[in-house]
Formats: C-alpha cells, sequence, structure tokens
C-alpha cells in the first residue's frame, strides 16, 4: 500500500473540493440578490397598502417564499466561509488537529444522519409537491410551491456537500498528520 491518498487520488479530490467550493460561493453570492427583490416587494406592498388603500395579495407568499429561498441557498456559502456559530467554550481551546478531530466526530453523528433524513424527506415532499401541484393556502394568490420546495433541497444538498468536503479535508489533516495549530 501506497500513500493515502496517493497524489492522482488528491488531485481528483481538490477538483472535487474546488467544484463544491465554488458552487456554493457561486449560488450564495446569488442567492443574495433574491434580498433585493423581497425589499422591493415588501417596499411595493407596504406603499401600497398604507399610502394608497391598495393592499397586495401576492406580498405575504413572495415574502415567505424569497426570504426561505435565501436563508436556505445561503447555508453552503455561510459554511464555506465559516460563518455558522460555534460553541467556542470547549471547541476554541482544542488545537487544530483536536477541532479537526470533533469537527469530524460531529459530522459523523450529528451532521450526516440529520441531513440525509432532511434531504431524504424534502426531497419526497418536493417531488410530490411539483408533480400535484401543491399550492399555498396562506394567501388569495395561491402560488405553486413546487419552486420553492426544490429551492429548499437544493440548499439542504448544496449544504451537505460543503459538509462533505469539510469532512474530507478534516481527515485528510488528520490522517496526514498536520502540525498542531492552524
Amino acid at each position: 500500500m501506497g500513500q493515502w491518498p496517493s497524489p492522482s487520488e488528491e488531485d481528483n479530490m481538490e477538483k472535487f473540493f474546488h467544484v463544491i467550493d465554488r458552487t456554493s460561493d457561486l449560488v450564495g453570492k446569488w442567492a443574495s440578490f433574491l434580498v433585493v427583490i423581497l425589499v422591493v416587494a415588501i417596499g411595493y406592498d407596504i406603499t401600497g397598502r398604507y399610502f394608497f388603500n391598495i393592499p397586495s395579495f401576492w406580498a405575504y407568499d413572495m415574502t415567505i417564499m424569497l426570504y426561505g429561498s435565501y436563508a436556505i441557498l445561503g447555508t453552503a456559502y455561510c459554511h464555506y466561509n465559516n460563518g455558522h456559530v460555534r460553541m467556542d467554550l470547549l471547541y476554541g481551546r482544542l488545537s487544530r488537529r483536536g477541532r479537526a478531530i470533533m469537527d469530524i466526530i460531529c459530522y459523523i453523528f450529528l451532521f450526516f444522519p440529520l441531513f440525509t433524513v432532511l434531504i431524504w424527506k424534502c426531497g419526497n415532499h418536493a417531488i410530490w409537491s411539483v408533480i400535484n401541484g401543491e399550492r399555498s393556502s396562506a394567501s388569495a394568490w395561491r402560488p405553486l410551491l413546487g419552486p420553492f420546495n426544490m429551492a429548499i433541497v437544493l440548499g439542504l444538498v448544496l449544504f451537505f456537500l460543503q459538509g462533505l468536503v469539510d469532512f474530507l479535508r478534516n481527515i485528510i489533516f488528520v490522517a496526514k498528520g498536520g502540525n498542531h495549530e492552524s
């Protein structure tokens, strides 16, 4: 047995890591533009409702779907940029290697089981929603929920993949015996 991973495997893994990192970065940046649409929709609704007494029938559903899509599509971007909140009470005191080991354990016992179930259940519901033409019942607009549900699944899959990349990077770091501080 040779070195783990072999240089060609390491190159392939780095290419995979780069594709996922780049995808998370691009989707997160594009999703941020949903906030602009959200602000315009809310501004339009408030202006129409309070200044002209013309309430919109679509603003409630639109704001929920825009904000929900923005939030879930931004999770992989946030993870890629280490933006999620961590409990530093113990974690921050660990060496770089200790943090990597802690991350590996948390991925195995928390992240992967949770996201496997979320993707499975949300994916099934999204497919059902698209096939059956599910509509919102929150307002008179009654928009189709399939695209929103598919955005949720896309965000979950991207977050899962970004977590997988981080998990594999930590395993490689621990296996190679990297230095103890970052």
